[in-house]
């Protein structure tokens, strides 16, 4: 039997996962789910990161996987493009429970410089360093736990770059 895949792609903003996810819907039958944007609804104005924004945040997380099994539910592949926002581990650790092997995830990783400069060109919104430091700095102390193959170093790489070398298998 057909089981749809899950790919979470994560990391700092400014890493690349919106423009890699938009390329996953485009050209490998995926679905898109902006993380970000769902928890929208339990932090409007942003600060998830916050600790005293614990359990919002688990709102958050519960509400994104509950739309993902959705999906899938539906026969779709789903790519979910999200920041996370801290508590990651335990957000990995309930998509994992619920789609075993099926899971995967990818966090794409520039070094500071690079998050820096591309946090600087952007036209939208932006991070700012010190919260830039701070999420890498995040991310950087779970490696182990996520395992570094599951990290990409995207510095020196144009998106399609980036989507040649580890996302056109699918």
């Amino acid at each position: 039997m057909y089981m749809p895949k899950v790919l979470i792609l994560t990391g700092p903003g400014g890493s690349g996962k919106s423009t890699i996810a938009e390329l996953l819907v485009e050209r490998s039958n995926f679905v898109y789910l902006d993380g970000d944007n769902e928890d929208t609804e339990f932090f409007p104005n942003g600060n998830q990161w916050l600790s005293e924004n614990s359990e919002q945040l688990r709102k958050a997380h519960r509400k994104i996987l509950e739309r993902t099994k959705n999906l899938v539910n539906k026969g779709k592949n789903v790519v979910i493009d999200y920041i996370i926002f801290g508590q990651y581990l335990e957000f990995l650790e309930l998509f994992r429970k619920e789609f075993g092997d099926n899971l995967q995830i990818k966090v794409l990783f520039p070094s500071k410089n690079e998050l820096i400069k591309r946090d600087k060109d952007r036209k939208c919104w932006t991070t700012g360093v010190d919260r830039i430091e701070a999420v890498h700095e995040e991310f950087n102390s779970i490696k182990d736990k996520i395992g570094a193959g599951n990290f990409i170093d995207t510095s020196d790489q144009t998106p399609e770059e980036t989507f040649a070398m580890y996302f056109s298998e699918y």
